[in-house]
């Protein structure tokens, strides 16, 4: 077994054990053993990106293919959880977002697509790291508005069970939802401003339709935030134009990307 190898199956048993930890406490009603949750997680962190770098760069440049980004992003969603932590009750958010981030790590070291390498720029890397960060706070942010869907048909309900009973306040969750997203706003907006700026060919380069489709999700947010602002748009609608520009994110480069690599590639 490689070194690649022993720290990947490494990343993903300390995912699952820390979402697995955070799990059990969640259902004794409590959110306790904060530290050890945070420990493990950042050894599953380490871990991960530890696997995945002798895979994103090589000899030949930064490979930019569809399973090695989103592991990157799964790897970056997680640290993200981790470091909000200290500011914000998110820990148990890692229930979902951990065995997530473990299920991104074995097709990016062990499937081989049609990817190429290439060699970033500054500008052009600018862009690269700033759309993965964008796309890891929309992806915590979709799945921070799935617990928040639950938790309202739970209210609506008026039999509030399982996990969702030491949740926070619906007031609070939706604090926290769109702060994330103001926060994945910027991120996204310097994304696409670096890429109009140092991208030389949106055609040739394939990137057409990922411009679009992501400006079309940066549209559906600022609607979102507009509509919160001004008509104070909560929780159901907040849920749906968060899932809904998360899709078209998912849509604007792992879709297709994975017609560009697989479909394409193995139709040539």
């Amino acid at each position: 077994m490689t070194m690649t190898s022993s720290t990947a199956l490494a990343a993903i048993a300390l995912y699952f054990t820390a979402a697995g930890l955070m799990a059990r406490e969640l259902r004794r009603g409590r959110t306790g053993k904060r530290a050890a949750l945070l420990l493990l997680g950042v050894g599953a962190v380490v871990c991960h990106v530890a696997g995945l770098w002798p895979r994103l760069v090589t000899p030949d440049g930064i490979q930019l293919g569809l399973f090695p980004v989103l592991s990157l992003v799964g790897a970056t969603g997680a640290a993200l959880v981790i470091l909000s932590c200290f500011w914000r009750p998110l820990e148990w958010i890692s229930v979902l977002v951990f065995p997530l981030s473990a299920l991104t790590v074995p097709p990016a070291l062990w499937i081989q697509a049609g990817e190429t390498a290439s060699s970033l720029n500054h500008g052009l890397g600018a862009h690269v790291l700033l759309s993965i960060l964008a796309y890891a706070v929309f992806a915590v942010a979709a799945a921070h508005a799935l617990l928040m869907h639950v938790q309202h048909r739970q209210l609506k309900e008026g039999h509030i069970r399982g996990v969702m009973r030491v949740m926070p306040p619906v007031q609070v969750m939706e604090i926290m939802l769109f702060e994330m997203i103001w926060l994945g706003m910027v991120l996204l907006v310097a994304a696409i401003a670096t890429g109009f700026v140092y991208v030389d060919d949106l055609f040739a380069q394939h990137l057409v339709h990922k411009t679009v489709l992501s400006l079309v999700a940066l549209v559906v947010y600022g609607v979102l935030l507009g509509g919160r602002h001004l008509f104070g748009w909560r929780a159901r609608t907040a849920v749906r134009m968060t899932l809904a520009g998360f899709a078209l994110l998912v849509l604007a480069f792992f879709g297709s990307q994975l017609v560009l690599e697989y479909i394409l590639e193995r139709g040539a």
